[in-house]
């Protein structure tokens, strides 16, 4: 069984970045499932952007799957782990 691997695709400076992070911070640590924070102005964040016609931040990524794009709540973000 492998490890669940999340991917929050952020933006410095961005109010709703940072909102998200704190929120899936929690949901990840609920699950003991590591996060990655993934810069948009770095070679991997704009890799992933461009792979993915990724236009706004934040992103999340479940497994590599773009799961959501924007604030989720953390009960949506627990939905979401659910559904691995």
């Amino acid at each position: 069984m492998s490890l669940m691997k999340i991917e929050l695709i952020i933006a410095p400076g961005c109010p709703f970045c940072r909102e998200a992070e704190q929120i899936w911070r929690a949901a990840a640590t609920e699950r003991n499932v590591a996060l990655s924070l993934v810069d948009v102005n770095q070679a991997d964040g704009q890799a992933i952007t461009q792979r993915l016609t990724l236009k706004t931040v934040p992103g999340v990524l479940i497994d590599g799957i773009l799961k959501g794009v924007g604030v989720q709540t953390l009960e949506e973000a627990r939905r979401l782990l659910n559904q691995g």
